[in-house]
C-alpha cells in the first residue's frame, strides 16, 4: 500500500469517491548526442506540470494516453509486465520511438490523485512502476481506423536475470586462475562445422 499523504488520506476517508490521473515519465537517448531525453504522458486533457521529487516535469495529455490497466503490484523478485496503449500519431509519440532511442528506456509509472470539488491535483503524485521499456510496437489501423502505440514495461526486477559476462569470458576466468581452461575455445566454439554424426 502506498504512503498518502493527509489531503490523500481525508478524501479517502469521506466516501465520496476518488478520482486519479495516470503520470508516466520515459527517460531514453538522444540518437544523435546519446544524452538522455525526458517525455511524460498523462491521462489528463491538456500538457500540465507536476512536481515529482523536487522536479518540475511537463506531461503530454490531450488523449495522448489510451489505456492504462490497473497495476498488479506484490512482494518478492517475479518480473512483472505493465502494458500502457499510446496514440501512435500524435507528434509527441512520434518523438518518443523515432526521434529518441527508446530501446530499455527507464520508465516511471505514477497514480496522481484529484481532487474531486476542484479537479486539481491532491499532494504528491504516487510512484507504482519503475522500470524498463521491453518492447515499444506500433501498430497502424487502415484509413479511418485507429493506431496505437504498445509500450511493454517490465519492473526493475528484469536486472536481476542478467548474468554477469565478466565471468563468462575464458580471459576473465584466466586473469582469476591461469590454469581454468573451462572456457578456453569458447569464442570459436560457434564456428566450428561439425558433420553430423561425429
Amino acid at each position: 500500500m502506498p504512503d498518502l499523504d493527509t489531503a490523500q488520506s481525508a478524501q479517502l476517508q469521506e466516501r465520496r469517491g476518488t478520482n486519479a490521473h495516470v503520470l508516466i515519465w520515459i527517460t531514453a537517448k538522444d540518437r544523435t548526442t546519446g544524452l538522455p531525453e525526458t517525455i511524460g504522458f498523462w491521462t489528463g486533457d491538456d500538457h500540465q506540470e507536476f512536481v515529482i521529487g523536487g522536479e518540475t516535469r511537463l506531461y503530454f495529455g490531450a488523449g495522448e494516453v489510451i489505456d492504462v490497466p490497473p497495476v498488479k503490484a506484490g512482494t518478492g523478485l517475479a518480473v512483472l509486465q505493465h502494458r500502457i496503449t499510446l496514440g501512435a500519431l500524435t507528434d509527441e509519440a512520434r518523438q518518443l520511438i523515432r526521434g529518441y532511442d527508446a530501446r530499455q528506456a527507464g520508465v516511471e509509472v505514477h497514480c496522481q490523485p484529484m481532487d474531486i470539488d476542484t479537479g486539481q491535483p491532491l499532494g504528491a503524485p504516487i510512484r507504482m512502476i519503475k522500470g524498463t521499456l521491453n518492447k515499444a510496437p506500433e501498430t497502424i489501423g487502415p484509413k479511418g481506423g485507429t493506431s496505437n502505440l504498445v509500450l511493454t514495461v517490465v519492473t526493475t526486477a528484469r536486472k536481476l536475470t542478467f548474468g554477469l559476462p565478466l565471468l563468462r569470458s575464458d580471459a576473465e576466468l584466466r586473469r582469476r586462475n591461469p590454469n581454468d581452461r573451462g572456457r578456453e575455445y569458447a569464442d570459436v566454439a560457434g564456428d566450428w562445422v561439425v558433420p553430423w554424426g561425429e
